[in-house]
């Protein structure tokens, strides 16, 4: 197999065009709640840090933790459990009639988070987020990125003024240990494929881990709203340090720290939107340790768990309006 370097030099003279919905730009355009990031229409997913459209299985949301900023969307047939104490800010919705043990975060929480029951827009999230997964599967890889290792990222550079669209499918060594930056404009897009046989019919095979402070750092004018992964099974352990780049905790729009938080300590950061579905077969995601997610997490997941360490801070969509472009032209 060509190596990497090789398949990007052979790559160097072709363009990839991709066609995205008119109106639609390269990176986010927000209307009301309408995020499009490079031709993925995400709704009103993106409006939150969580979004649960199962668990059935077993939705587990416990300490400990550094804390959490974001509204969260979950099913009502979801298995609530949760146990100790940590820090949330936002607001709990669920189209059923009860978020179960769950009432108990924001009991914890009393003045910086709430919750809204029997809210019939959840339901339509979870449409939202199969059409979302559909759409980022369908799109043709860029030139040069039909597969490769995870750490083949690091140095990616979209730099050149103009509004790009990169398609990746990470085939291989989708354990990341290491800081991988990718430099960009604010109207570049990312959508970021991990399948190890690159193949979305027969489900996203493989696990995709971060441990260590491992992490994709934005750099340019590039913020995690740029990134749009999807992806099966994830899973996540400590160590290592917080990335610079990243937020360093869960603070408000004003840069404090919610009460009872406290500033994160390494651990696998999940950069971006995450559109997940669980391991191919049983729908269930690896218990997460230490997973710091960076944007937002959105799975039909039937079992997760998020505990020991386990962090988020909701990043919105970048908004740009000026960008009108429909077929977007990249040149690696």
């Amino acid at each position: 197999m060509p190596s990497f370097r090789s398949r990007i030099l052979a790559a160097s003279t072709l363009a990839a065009v991709l066609t995205v919905p008119v109106g639609a730009p390269a990176s986010g355009e927000t209307v009301g709640c309408d995020a499009t990031i490079g031709g993925v229409d995400l709704g009103c997913l993106a409006d939150n840090l969580f979004v649960f459209t199962n668990g059935s299985g077993d939705a587990n949301w416990q300490a400990s933790s550094k804390g959490y900023v974001g509204d969260v969307a979950v099913s009502g047939a979801a298995k609530f459990r949760t146990s100790g104490h940590f820090a949330y800010s936002g607001t709990i919705s669920t189209d059923g009639d009860t978020i179960g043990k769950w009432h108990d975060i924001v009991a914890d929480n009393e003045g910086q988070a709430s919750s809204a029951i029997a809210d019939s827009a959840v339901s339509g999230l979870s449409i939202q987020l199969d059409n979302a997964i559909t759409q980022a599967a369908s799109l043709p890889a860029t030139p040069g990125f039909e597969s490769v290792d995870a750490a083949d990222l690091a140095g990616l550079n979209t730099q050149n003024g103009s509004p790009d669209v990169v398609v990746i499918n990470v085939t291989d060594k989708m354990t990341v240990k290491d800081q991988l930056v990718i430099t960009g404009d604010e109207t570049d897009a990312f959508v970021i494929r991990w399948d190890e046989d690159a193949d979305a019919a027969n489900g996203f095979q493989g696990k995709v881990k971060f441990q260590s402070g491992g992490a994709i750092i934005p750099a340019g004018g590039l913020t995690p709203g740029n990134f749009v992964h999807v992806a099966g099974d994830i899973s996540s352990s400590g160590g290592g340090d917080t990335p610079a780049g990243l937020p360093q905790g869960p603070r408000s729009a004003a840069g404090d720290l919610i009460e009872g938080g406290e500033d994160f300590d390494g651990g696998g950061f999940f950069t971006g939107y995450w559109l997940t579905t669980g391991k191919p077969g049983d729908g269930k995601t690896s218990s997460l340790s230490n997973a710091i997610f960076v944007g937002g997490w959105y799975t039909s997941s039937t079992k997760f768990s998020l505990t020991s360490g386990s962090s988020g801070v909701h990043v919105a969509p970048p908004v740009t309006t000026t960008t009108t472009t429909t077929t977007i032209h990249y040149t690696l």
